[in-house]
């Protein structure tokens, strides 16, 4: 009987052996990063994570139990909160997009040899438990890019921060945080306060670059900033008050305002008031230029943006005369051997005028190119038709067929 007793005990001991894995791996309570939860002991509570702020955590198996470390995790008629995922080695990793307290449950399964685990492992157990993610709100600075500085120059930019409960969209309510310069470097004569407010004077050119922390609480944001600091820029116009332009309806007209200071390429844009009609302005080289269609005077202000995004306006005034006309319908008759003066008139153009007169005047009359006037005294009579032409100073034309009577 002892023999028998015996023989029951090694086979018992050898069935134990070949049953390896026969207890699922189980999950390390005591040593893992999620731990029970306070008057909820079966629910194990993971870190806390933050709304757009990168999270990781390693879900573990405890040391000896099943196949471990050959087992793998799988999340089981539940889900992780948004924005994180899980792989089968149990890293849960993502980023939240939105707050909130998630509770999901999870299996940990051993790894058999027919799904590539050790020879020794012959039975697929698993273990499961329930477990939680808090999910608070995060903190996102807003700013996205800092306005760019000038030599000599006062600076002020304010940074913003959001207390962020969602991702997708963006939404929360604007905090005060905390700031302060992380690393690099703010230009001299910059500084940046706690409650965000970038100021000062900058004294030297460069791209200075710099990280900035906002803390409220625990959630925290950096970003990272480029300040660049470039001699000042300004804008030379061809229509400043003191040297107001001069146009004419009808007669193509052109200049270009200039920048100098700021950096690369400018681009112009009409600040305030208009141009007048028939006019246009080149965003790319501050030409304005066409063929005015309405007299009048017309004020604007003329901006010019660099590639930094500095900006710089002068004010400028054109004026459009109506197009030049002879005003004179008809001339004064005139007598034999009586002294005769007429003086031609003009509507609109520019002055100066020039004229010129074609066709024969009686003798004794002269024609004054510069006045536009007929004097002398006539010494025959007859009837006379002649053509007169003005030409003001940009170039505008302006004729008529005029009949000047001599009586004998």
């Amino acid at each position: 009987m002892r023999r028998l007793k015996l023989a029951l005990v090694v086979v018992s001991a050898l069935a134990a052996i070949a049953v390896t894995g026969g207890s699922a791996a189980d999950f390390d309570i005591d040593g893992g990063p999620c731990r029970e939860t306070p008057g909820e002991a079966l629910l194990l509570r993971c870190p806390t994570a933050y709304v757009g702020v990168p999270y990781e955590v390693q879900i573990v198996s405890e040391e000896g139990s099943g196949c471990e470390p050959y087992d793998w995790f799988e999340v089981v008629n539940s889900s992780l909160p948004p924005g994180l995922s899980m792989t089968r080695d149990g890293l849960i990793s993502g980023t939240p997009t939105s707050a909130g307290f998630t509770r999901f449950w999870l299996w940990d399964h051993d790894l058999t040899a027919a799904q590539g685990g050790p020879d020794w492992c012959q039975r697929e157990d698993r273990s499961e438990h329930e477990f939680s993610i808090p999910v608070d709100p995060g903190l996102a600075i807003v700013n996205p890019s800092v306005k760019p500085a000038s030599v000599g120059q006062p600076y002020s930019e304010t940074l913003t921060a959001k207390r962020v409960d969602t991702l997708n969209p963006l939404s929360g309510a604007d905090v005060q945080a905390s700031w302060s310069v992380e690393s690099g470097t703010l230009p001299q004569g910059v500084t940046l306060s706690p409650t965000g407010v970038l100021s000062g004077t900058p004294t030297s050119e460069g791209s200075y670059q710099f990280v900035v922390k906002a803390q409220d609480g625990s959630p925290f944001d950096t970003k990272t900033y480029t300040l660049a600091v470039r001699q000042p820029l300004s804008v030379r116009s061809p229509f400043a008050p003191a040297q107001t332009g001069r146009a004419e309806v009808g007669i193509r007209f052109g200049a270009t305002a200039t920048a100098t200071g700021g950096t690369g390429s400018y681009t112009w844009a009409i600040a305030s008031g208009a141009l007048p009609a028939g006019l246009a302005l080149n965003t790319s080289s501050g030409a304005i230029a066409g063929i005015p269609q309405t007299a009048g005077n017309f004020t604007f202000g003329l901006t010019a943006t660099d590639a930094e995004g500095r900006v710089a306006t002068a004010n400028g005034s054109l004026t459009v005369a109506p197009r030049l006309a002879i005003k004179t319908q008809r001339l004064k008759p005139g007598g034999v051997g009586h002294p005769y003066q007429a003086t031609l008139a003009t509507a609109g153009g520019v002055r100066p005028v020039a004229w010129k007169v074609s066709g024969k005047l009686p003798s004794g009359i002269r024609f004054a190119k510069t006045l536009g006037a007929l004097t002398g005294t006539p010494r025959v009579g007859g009837t006379f038709r002649i053509t007169v032409q003005a030409v003001d100073a940009l170039g505008a034309k302006a004729q008529k067929k005029l009949v000047l009577d001599v009586k004998s």
